[in-house]
């Protein structure tokens, strides 16, 4: 069960824009990326084995995460859509509904910013996430000035 909801943490975790912008800033210090590692793992442990847990709960550990290893505040609302989407993984499985979670860890977003998986696909799939922002119209504009 531990695997299973680790490999929902870290898919969740790796395309948290919040938590990517604040790796990519080193906004938890030079170690940021390190920093992401600890915080699934943490995480994983939290919602596993802390009795009593709920949505709200898990909200105030992300938010505590963010505020206290990143110095970042978040005010887009995506702790409390995270708490909720873990909530319901703890759920299925705890239940021992492996079928279900597997079917809603499939319906999960596959833009991946290659923060935290280091397998060899997480290039290909960090080519295959630029490709598909710029297609949702980003645009990278780079400054004319020398600095």
């Amino acid at each position: 069960m531990e695997d299973a909801f680790a490999k929902v943490v870290q898919q969740i975790f790796n395309n948290w824009t919040a938590l990517k912008l604040a790796v990519e800033h080193s906004m938890g210090g030079p170690n940021s990326r390190q920093t992401a590692v600890d915080c699934v793992n943490y995480m994983v442990q939290y919602c596993l084995y802390e009795p009593n847990i709920d949505p709200e709960n898990i909200q105030e550990a992300l938010e505590d995460i963010l505020d206290e290893e990143f110095e970042t505040v978040c005010e887009d609302g995506s702790p409390k859509e995270i708490a909720s989407i873990l909530y319901k993984f703890i759920q299925l499985l705890k239940d021992g509904n492996m079928e279900q979670c597997e079917l809603e860890y499939q319906k999960l977003p596959v833009l991946n910013f290659g923060m935290i998986v280091e397998d060899s696909s997480s290039s290909e799939e960090e080519n295959n996430s630029e490709t598909h922002m710029e297609d949702d119209g980003w645009v990278e504009v780079k400054s004319k000035r020398k600095r």
